[in-house]
């Protein structure tokens, strides 16, 4: 089986009320923003979505209205945690049934015979579900990953894990596809500061936050249209957009600190209530968000984006 997903699939934030419910409004209004600025797929409970601080049933509540909201109109993926096979099944199930099309399985804690036992632990996640399945690759960020050798072991023996949220170098991410020949499909991520490296790497496209998505969405085509005065324009489209990346990329609390309220003020939606643990925003650092906000929105007006 090879994977026909490709493009940008961004991330969503989770919004909350001053309630602490989650803010249904301000959930729609990222899910339409997404679509019309031309997101190839949705993907939910990841870093971004703050998925370590739901429960299973917040998480299970906030896949079916994503999924209500896009009503089918894109390929949407949950990342998929815990700790034991049967809990990862069960979770990815109830997801599927929820509206999920296809599942990120994320690395539980290392098992005591290493890497051999999250190889099987992950293959048996996989035979249990009728869908396509990725694995989450995340050296940065997460303490457990997967070797090369491993993931293309896992994309031989087992049919429908074909894609991987491949968060590492765009060195790795070359090797990883010449391992695989091809059939597993990569994405990259880390907001998209290696972007047309990957690509050039041989990643299918990118999973990032969907702060400056229209504009990485015409990378991405200008990138597969592949002259070169597209590609000229892909690469300076993304330099212009590194300040914001870098900023919001530095660590994952920043992100969510200042990410949230730029894809607030993005959307229309109103203040912007945290789920604790949450790093309070600062005035320089506030500034240093409407500064960016405004280049981003001057940029996206000059290419007809606005």
């Amino acid at each position: 089986m090879i994977s026909h997903f490709a493009g940008v699939y961004p991330v969503l934030y989770a919004f909350f009320g001053p309630d602490g419910r989650f803010d249904r409004q301000a959930m729609r209004a990222q899910v339409e923003h997404c679509i019309a600025a031309g997101a190839h797929g949705l993907m939910l409970l990841g870093l971004v979505t703050e998925a370590n601080k739901l429960s299973v049933e917040e998480r299970l509540e906030l896949t079916a209205l994503v999924a209500e909201v896009n009503g089918g109109r894109l390929p949407y993926a949950v990342t998929v945690a815990g700790t034991t096979v049967a809990a990862q099944t069960d979770f990815a199930r109830e997801a599927r049934a929820r509206g999920a099309d296809w599942v990120i399985l994320q690395p539980p804690p290392r098992p005591d015979d290493g890497e051999a036992g999250l190889v099987r632990f992950f293959g048996s996640v996989a035979d249990a579900l009728d869908c396509p399945v990725a694995i989450q690759h995340n050296p940065f960020n997460l303490d457990v990953w997967l070797s090369i050798p491993a993931m293309a072991a896992l994309n031989r023996n087992h049919g429908n894990i074909t894609v991987l949220k491949g968060e590492g170098t765009a060195v790795d991410t070359e090797t990883l596809v010449a391992a695989t020949e091809g059939k597993l499909a990569v994405f990259g991520g880390h907001g998209g500061i290696e972007y047309l490296s990957v690509l050039r790497a041989g990643a299918a496209g990118l999973i990032p936050a969907p702060d400056c998505l229209p504009v990485q969405v015409r990378i991405y085509e200008l990138f597969r249209k592949g002259t070169p005065e597209a590609l000229a324009e892909a690469e300076r489209l993304h330099k212009e957009l590194l300040p914001l990346i870098v900023f919001m990329i530095r660590s994952i609390p920043a992100l969510l600190c200042y990410g949230k309220r730029f894809m607030a003020q993005r959307i229309g939606a109103g203040e912007v209530f945290e789920r604790q643990p949450a790093q309070a925003p600062t005035e320089f650092g506030l500034t240093e968000m409407r500064r960016l906000f405004l280049g981003l929105t001057e940029l996206e007006r000059s290419i007809g984006l606005g």
